[in-house]
């Protein structure tokens, strides 16, 4: 049985959800400008996109990099001749933050591409990121770094 009109909740207007659409959006395009200033190799957007309070985990040591040494190892990739490649971005937006999900090709000066496969999470606060998460197979490293050099026996 329905209840009368008179004592139903009105249902939410296209403009009440704009805002919640909207940050989704906005979060999705800082994860857009984010990755393709990497691949562009613009220094100056990829650091205007962290918050000052941004702090970066990976997976392969399970530590916490603050913003300046994070940012201090993507100038030097950017700086180098290594080029990288996001390709297969699965992107979804959450209230504060969005995925994405990417093959990572990195193509190094010897010419070998490296390629990784990444879960890449972001939490952000006032349009910045302010803290990632960003998971990769260890297992696979020789597919992304090249065979090594082996130790003298």
């Amino acid at each position: 049985a329905s209840k009368p009109a008179s004592s139903r909740r009105p249902e939410e207007s296209a403009y009440e959800k704009r805002p919640a659409m909207k940050k989704d959006w906005d979060n999705v395009a800082l994860c857009d400008r984010f990755f393709d200033a990497l691949e562009r190799k613009d220094y100056a957007t990829v650091e205007s996109c962290y918050g000052p309070e941004c702090v970066v985990w990976h997976s392969h040591d399970c530590l916490y990099q603050p913003r300046a040494d994070n940012l201090a190892m993507l100038k030097a990739s950017i700086e180098s001749k290594r080029q990288m490649k996001y390709d297969d971005r699965r992107v979804r937006a959450f209230e504060g933050g969005f995925v994405q999900q990417h093959r990572m090709y990195l193509t190094h000066e010897n010419g070998f591409v490296g390629k990784m496969d990444v879960c890449f999470i972001a939490y952000v606060r006032n349009g910045k990121i302010s803290r990632i998460y960003e998971y990769f197979d260890t297992g696979r490293r020789e597919e992304f770094l090249g065979p090594q050099a082996k130790a003298p026996a």
